[in-house]
Order: structure tokens, then C-alpha cells, then sequence
């Protein structure tokens, strides 16, 4: 999954009081937390274990599964090294503890994202991840491929070894490395039924399970605005090729030349110095505020290049907001091409161009899409992975943990 570090991912303060998206929450014709009960079964402990002081990305969705499963009565744990570990990106590199604490002070106190309270209680800095420092449990997971080695190499008593699997981590590590993570004996749970295909072609391993990351349907459908006061087209924005920004940037220049008057909102972590005079940016927003930004855009445009998963458009759909997408990682497995969304070929500006000009000038079908892709949304709620991880999780402790 990518909304940290990456395109579209809001850094901002959550509201207090309200559950964010990893949290369990009852939507209509949805299970609700009594669906995720320990009492059938018995409460577990489970540890995460993140590679640094993050609170985005992959790191998120370890904090939304630690939520999820103590709504539920189980006993979670997220613990992180004093000294992080490091990938081949110097760009995500810390170094030692003063770099940990400017960067725990910046995600904490100044809004970049951070957990929400009661989930700080249960964050913990041990000194490394080893024997001496890492609880017993009946279940323990890696979050980063840096993070499998340390699992693998933990006494039984620690748990069952178990890897959530977001993508293929080749962007962060040398191939033979990240890949050589996947072949260790954990449990392996894929967060897409994408990821679990590279896994199987690319690396030639299985995953054990397959739990789509989910969102909070019943935040991200609040507050949608009526068809005609919606207007323009909203992207998400990240700097570097990987994400789109400059093909998204170029369909978007084809569009004005058809209608003048549309415009293009973005928003992303920063705003970078070389935008395009027409974009109207966003910078930082919390949920909140992207929530109004979806209600408000007539189109989403997701031109990304790759992709572990994507919520965006999920979040987009969530509130009734027509999609144009890539069809990269596992967006394919939310939108159903002419039904719920339009896909396009990656890099494809030309085909970016065509479809948002195709919703634009056509309110009808537009409307539509934007209703199949409120009924598709429904189906990734937060209950349904909560349900799917929990059982995941039973698997791995009934066989010790372990990969086939």
C-alpha cells in the first residue's frame, strides 16, 4: 500500500474523538466489531515491529491492525529499534538517535500524521530487536523487509513469525535482498491478491493469506456533495517518476485546451517548486480536509506508474467521486474498467486525457460511476480486513508460524 510516503498521503493531525480508518467501526449491512470477538477463540498478544519512527506508509497500516485488534480485546504491541534500521533509499535513512528523536518530534508534535492517543500508549522504542527486548507473544510481525531477518531469527516464544507483504520491496533494497526475505520461514500475508502474484512469479513463494488493506466507508462517504456542485478534477501529488505527477500534469494541460475553464486541484505532502502555474495545491491535508476534497471533485485522476495497492481512488469511491486510474498494482482488484472507474495504461497521457474528458462532458455517466463506485467501496471496509487479519493471525499461531 502507498499513502505514505507516496502519492496522496495526508500527514496531517486526525480529528480527535473520530476513528480513522484502521479503526473498527459499524457501517450499514456491515459486521461490526462483535464480528471480530476474541471470546470464541481467546484473546492473543501480538507484536508489530516497524523498522524506524514512522507513522506513514506501511508503518500505518501495522498501527491501523494494532487498532483494529485491541478494539477486538487482544493484547498488541508495536515496538521500533532505538536505532533504525536502514534501507538503500538515504532518503528514508535515519541515523542513530538524535536523527529518531528530530523525527519522532516532527510526526508527533508538528502533525505528521500521527497515531492517535490511546495507540501511543502502546508504542514502544526497545534498544534492538532481539530475544532480550522483544515480548513473548502468540504472534509477532514484520512490517518492512529489513524487520523479517530480525523476526526470523526470535525464540518460538515470541510468537508466530508473520510478514505483512504491502508490495515488493525492490525500491528500498537491493532485489536479492528484499527477495531473499520472502523466502524465510514466516507467514506471509500479502495485502493484495497483486502482491500475492509477484510473490508467486517473481520471488516463487506463497502467501499464506491475502487481507486487502480496507478503509473507513463510513467517514469517507460523509459529506458528499450533490452531482452539479461538484467541479474539476482532483490528483494526488508526490515528487519522483514512480508516481505519475508529470503524465497526470500533461493529460490534465490536454484537457484545458477542451474546456478552458476546468482546473486541477492537488495534494500531496508538500508543495515542490516545479508545479504547473494551473495547479491549485493542498498541502498536508488531514482527513478532514480530504474528504471535503473528494466530495467537491467532479473526477479523481490517479496516474501513478507503480503501485503496491493505491487507496485513493478506494477513498474517492468511497464518496461517490468518479475515477480515472492506472491500472497498476492492485487497483484493478477495486475498479472494474467502464463499470466503477476508467483505466488507463500507465504512462498512457493521450488515454488519461480521453477518459477525463469522457466524465467531464458526460454528467450521466459520471453520476453513475460515481454510485457503483460508492456500492464497490463497500466491500473493502475496515471490518472485513479486520476479520480476515484476525484469522490470518490464527492460522500462523495453530502451524507455530512459518511460511510453506
Amino acid at each position: 500500500m502507498d499513502r505514505g510516503g507516496g502519492a496522496g498521503r495526508r500527514v496531517g493531525p486526525r480529528r480527535p474523538g473520530r476513528p480513522h480508518r484502521g479503526a473498527l467501526c459499524e457501517s450499514p449491512g456491515d459486521p461490526g466489531p462483535s464480528d471480530v470477538s476474541p471470546k470464541a477463540h481467546g484473546p492473543m498478544k501480538v507484536t508489530f515491529v516497524l523498522p524506524a519512527a514512522s507513522f506513514t506508509g506501511g508503518a500505518r497500516v501495522a498501527f491501523d491492525y494494532a487498532d483494529l485488534l485491541r478494539a477486538a480485546g487482544h493484547d498488541t504491541a508495536v515496538l521500533f529499534p532505538m536505532i533504525p534500521y536502514r534501507f538503500r533509499d538515504s532518503a528514508r535513512r535515519l541515523s542513530g538517535v538524535r536523527a529518531w528523536l528530530g523525527g519522532l518530534k516532527n510526526n508527533v508534535l508538528h502533525g505528521t500524521n500521527p497515531p492517535r492517543q490511546p495507540l501511543l500508549r502502546q508504542i514502544r522504542m526497545v534498544p534492538r530487536i532481539n530475544n532480550r527486548f522483544v515480548p513473548d507473544a502468540d504472534a509477532i510481525v514484520a512490517t518492512a523487509w529489513p524487520t523479517a531477518h530480525s523476526i526470523s531469527r526470535l525464540s518460538p516464544r515470541k510468537g508466530a513469525k508473520c510478514y505483512i507483504v504491502q508490495h515488493r520491496e525492490i525500491d528500498s533494497g537491493l532485489p536479492e535482498d528484499v527477495d531473499a526475505t520472502y523466502r524465510l520461514p514466516l507467514f506471509r500475508i500479502a495485502g493484495s491478491e497483486y502482491t500475492a502474484r509477484l510473490l508467486r512469479e517473481e520471488v516463487g513463494v506463497e502467501a499464506e493469506a491475502v487481507v486487502r488493506n480496507g478503509i473507513d466507508v463510513s467517514f469517507w462517504s460523509r459529506g458528499s456533495l450533490p452531482r452539479p456542485a461538484r467541479s474539476g478534477v482532483l490528483m494526488p501529488h508526490a515528487p519522483g517518476e514512480r508516481k505519475g505527477a508529470r503524465d497526470g500534469f500533461a493529460a490534465f494541460e490536454r484537457v484545458r485546451r477542451e474546456i478552458p475553464t476546468s482546473r486541477l486541484r492537488c495534494f500531496g505532502r508538500r508543495r515542490t517548486e516545479d508545479l504547473p502555474e494551473f495547479v491549485d495545491y493542498v498541502e498536508n491535508p488531514d482527513d478532514d480536509a480530504l474528504r471535503r476534497l473528494y466530495a467537491e471533485a467532479a473526477v479523481l485522476l490517479f496516474p501513478s506508474r507503480y503501485e503496491g495497492y493505491g487507496l485513493p481512488p478506494l477513498e474517492a469511491m468511497a464518496g461517490g467521486c468518479a475515477v480515472v486510474s492506472t491500472r497498476v498494482g492492485a487497483v484493478p482488484e477495486i475498479i472494474e474498467d467502464g463499470v466503477n472507474g476508467l483505466l488507463v495504461p500507465p504512462e498512457d497521457v493521450e488515454g488519461m486525457a480521453g477518459a477525463m474528458l469522457r466524465l467531464l462532458r458526460h454528467a450521466d455517466l459520471r453520476a453513475r460511476m460515481g454510485e457503483e463506485g460508492r456500492a464497490r467501496a463497500r466491500g473493502f471496509d475496515v471490518s472485513v480486513a479486520a476479520r480476515q487479519f484476525e484469522q490470518a493471525l490464527r492460522r500462523a499461531v495453530e502451524r507455530g508460524g512459518g511460511g510453506s
